[in-house]
């Protein structure tokens, strides 16, 4: 169980779903935390991610409400909307009743944003949830109102994407290069979203984490239920913006490296994601030319993805797809520290 229960917003302008909050229930499974995830809306691939998440079971129990409605949520129909104001009478009770650590509600800014439910029900929920359970709402144009109320916010900011590049199925045989950078949460677990949709599809697919130390992280214990997943931690640890890296951040950032192009030329995955790889070349522990490098003499049909806060103008400039994660509100400026199966 959480000690502190926050609520979490990811919204946007982007037509790109952003999948912080499938990475959210890997890290929180990892820890032992339970989700419930409800989802008001269907999308292309929600096959791909039901298939993603009912790895980890029981920790997390996914329930949808059979709408027609796709992409446009403002003209659905009478039945829809009655099913979606019943539903969300139904997440009402199951966030009162306590019973879940996280509970996820999926494109709900796009439901409160249509006016099937009016952003004060929202408010009250708000209001009255048990203080130890994590509400996350998802979808773009969240209201100023929820934002107002919300612990943390992050705005999902698109700035390019090659038309057929950044498919989160995994279905482009070509491969791209991605990167998702940002001052705001939920940059990896993001990408432990997109990993887990290639894992789900029988996609050979790997996180290298160039900061995080080798601990008991939530979403490295979670992924040994994950077939086709494989993440290794091999920094040292936090490094703070005004402090020189130690020895043992360069040599841990070397050997990272190192493992980084065995992986990337050994043609066993599709998918490698390089965790906080921007914040290596911020700091000077992997040299930025080496990783331009890399991204031209990458195998075709290989998919990169650099992560991490301040990415350096040209890994963004020969990307097929930049995201920033864009800072709206975060917990940490009131002095809320990281939680377990939250934040690691």
């Amino acid at each position: 169980m959480l000690k502190q229960g926050l609520v979490q917003v990811y919204t946007g302008k982007t037509r790109q779903m952003n999948l912080s909050h499938i990475g959210l229930a890997l890290r929180a499974t990892g820890q032992n935390l339970r989700t419930f995830l409800m989802g008001f809306l269907t999308h292309p691939f929600v096959d791909t991610e039901d298939k993603a998440l009912s790895f980890l079971k029981p920790n997390v129990v996914v329930k949808r409400i059979p709408v027609a409605t796709a992409a446009s949520v403002e003209n659905s129909p009478d039945s829809d909307r009655d099913k979606i104001r019943s539903s969300f009478k139904y997440i009402h009770d199951i966030i009162l009743g306590g019973s879940y650590d996280i509970v996820i509600l999926e494109e709900i800014n796009q439901i409160v944003k249509s006016g099937i439910i009016p952003p004060g029900d929202i408010m009250n929920l708000i209001k009255k949830k048990p203080a130890h359970v994590e509400l996350v709402l998802t979808g773009r144009d969240a209201k100023d109102e929820i934002i107002e109320q919300a612990d943390l916010v992050t705005e999902m900011v698109e700035y390019k994407v090659e038309e057929g590049s950044w498919e989160v199925e995994g279905r482009n045989r070509e491969g791209c290069i991605g990167v998702v950078t940002g001052n705001g949460k939920g940059k990896t677990t993001y990408c432990l979203g997109r990993a887990m949709f290639f894992a789900a599809n029988g996609i050979p697919s790997s996180m290298l984490q160039f900061i995080k130390s080798p601990l008991a992280y939530g979403e490295v214990i979670a992924c040994e239920r994950f077939p086709n997943l494989e993440i290794k931690s091999m920094g040292e640890g936090f490094i703070f913006e005004k402090t020189r890296p130690s020895k043992k951040h360069r040599e841990a950032a070397r050997s990272a490296w190192e493992e980084c192009l065995r992986e990337i030329f050994s043609l066993t995955y599709r998918l490698i994601v390089l965790d906080e790889i921007n914040v290596a070349t911020q700091f000077d522990l992997v040299h930025p030319d080496r990783v331009r490098e890399m991204m031209f003499l990458k195998p075709r049909n290989l998919h990169i993805v650099l992560s991490g806060r301040g990415a350096h103008p040209e890994m963004m400039e020969h990307a097929s797809a930049v995201f920033e994660m864009k800072e709206i509100k975060h917990p940490f400026h009131r002095g809320i520290q990281a939680r377990r199966g939250i934040e690691f």
